[in-house]
Formats: structure tokens, C-alpha cells, sequence
């Protein structure tokens, strides 16, 4: 019966185990979208979406959704009200944007082989810093300028945080935000 009831309650502790996310929220609102018109007449983009991840500063490869991102961001660009065509498939534009997401993760790993041993009892944590980069490119090749804006995620594991997984954020609405505060400093530079 002992047999059983620890079996239980290491099954129980297994499959209870919860993440918290949350952002630090550092991005400033856009204000106000879309962007203002400009003067000039909209041009066509042409727009690639590329993504780097790396653990504790070593590059690491990492499986992630280009499609989902690339349908993310066209979407922000295309909400701007700045550009007549947006394009994810090669083709000549006006602008080439390479769009860059770098997810830095950092972790003190010696923590996470604690939290895991305690089968989730000792709480971790670890921080993601979502980079994006945009390089703009005119219709000839020629750099016309970058912008860049980032933002930090900080996870934390622990064995009662199953209660928290409802009000997790998705990290759909992160990467929105980021890609029009991009956008929003791109139109300053008279860059779109």
C-alpha cells in the first residue's frame, strides 16, 4: 500500500509541474496605429524572416514556426498603412526588410539540474530576450538603415505554478508589439 501511494504521489508531482511567464513590459505603446500617412506615394516590400537562438550566449539550434512568425509580422506591416503590397515570396519591391528574431535565453543551469532533481519542488527561473531586427534594404541593394527593439520574458518553474498556466500570455501578442514599435521607429527614420 506504501508502494502505491508513493508511486501516486511521484506520478502526481510528475504531471503537476507548472511555468509562469510573464513580460517586463519595457516596450512603449505605438501611437498612434496604424502609422500616420506619409507624403510619399506607399511602396512594395518584400520582407524576410529569419530567426537565431542561443543558450546562456552559445548558439543553439532551435526548430521555430517561420510560417507563424512570417503571417505575425506581414500582418503588422500590412496593419501600418505604409506599404501598397507586402510580400513573403521573392519578387521585386520597392524595400527588402530581413527581419531578424534573436531569442537569448539565459539560465543559471546549475538551478534548472536542482528544480528538476526536486522534481520541481525548488523553484527556477530562467529570461528570454526577444531581439528583433529589421534591416531596410531599397529596391537596388543599398542599405538604407536597421532598427532594432527588444524585450525579456522571465519564466519561472515550479511545482504549484499548474495554477498559473490559464493566465499565461501568449507570445504572439510580444512579437506584435514588437514588430510596430519596430515599424513606428522605422517611420521616424523615414525609413517606410
Amino acid at each position: 500500500m506504501k508502494a502505491l501511494i508513493a508511486l501516486l504521489s511521484i506520478t502526481a508531482s510528475l504531471t503537476l509541474q507548472g511555468c509562469m511567464t510573464y513580460s517586463h513590459n519595457t516596450l512603449p505603446d505605438v501611437e498612434p496605429w496604424p502609422l500616420a500617412e506619409s507624403a510619399q506615394t506607399k511602396p512594395t516590400a518584400y520582407i524576410k524572416v529569419q530567426t537565431e537562438y542561443s543558450v546562456n550566449g552559445t548558439p543553439t539550434a532551435s526548430n521555430p514556426d517561420i510560417a507563424k512568425l512570417e503571417n505575425l509580422v506581414k500582418q503588422s506591416f500590412t496593419d501600418s498603412g505604409r506599404f501598397s503590397r507586402i510580400s513573403t515570396e521573392q519578387e521585386a519591391s520597392d524595400l527588402y526588410v530581413t527581419v531578424t528574431l534573436r531569442n537569448q535565453e539565459t539560465a543559471n543551469l546549475g538551478l534548472a539540474v536542482l528544480t528538476g532533481a526536486t522534481l520541481f519542488l525548488v523553484p527556477g527561473t530562467f529570461d528570454n530576450t526577444l531581439i528583433m531586427d529589421m534591416m531596410f534594404r531599397d529596391g537596388g541593394g543599398k542599405k538604407l538603415g536597421r532598427v532594432q527593439k527588444q524585450e525579456t520574458l522571465t519564466t519561472w518553474m515550479h511545482l504549484f505554478l499548474i495554477f498559473a498556466l490559464p493566465f499565461n500570455e501568449s507570445a504572439d501578442a510580444l512579437l506584435t508589439e514588437l514588430t510596430k514599435s519596430n515599424l513606428e521607429e522605422a517611420a521616424s527614420k523615414d525609413l517606410i
